[in-house]
């Protein structure tokens, strides 16, 4: 059975270096059939967390902020919360939670 102090939450160092913090070039354009496409990142340009780090539920309340949006995965007794502040940033965390392998997307 969950038990509500069993849900840990997800907290990234995050270096300020990469694709994703750094200023972002002109959009490519495309044509396609008399329409404009724009890609904005190459593919790759936002990284997956591979080991996520988190944080107990009485370190996460002095952290985040009560009303921030979750997604939280429950398997068995194991439960985890993956802020969704830090999803924006990575859209994706490839883990395994009870033994099975999991993406947590946003």
């Amino acid at each position: 059975m969950f038990k509500p102090y069993n849900l840990v939450l997800l907290i990234f160092a995050v270096l300020l270096t990469g694709s994703v913090w750094a200023q972002r070039p002109e959009p490519k354009k495309t044509e396609i059939q008399g329409h404009t496409m724009y890609t904005l990142l190459e593919p790759g340009g936002i990284p997956a967390i591979f080991e996520p780090e988190f944080v107990s539920v009485s370190e996460a309340e002095s952290t985040y902020y009560a009303d921030e949006p979750l997604l939280v995965v429950v398997r068995g007794d194991d439960a985890r919360g993956y802020s969704t502040w830090h999803l924006d940033h990575h859209e994706i965390v490839n883990e395994q939670i009870g033994g099975a392998a999991i993406a947590v997307t946003w």
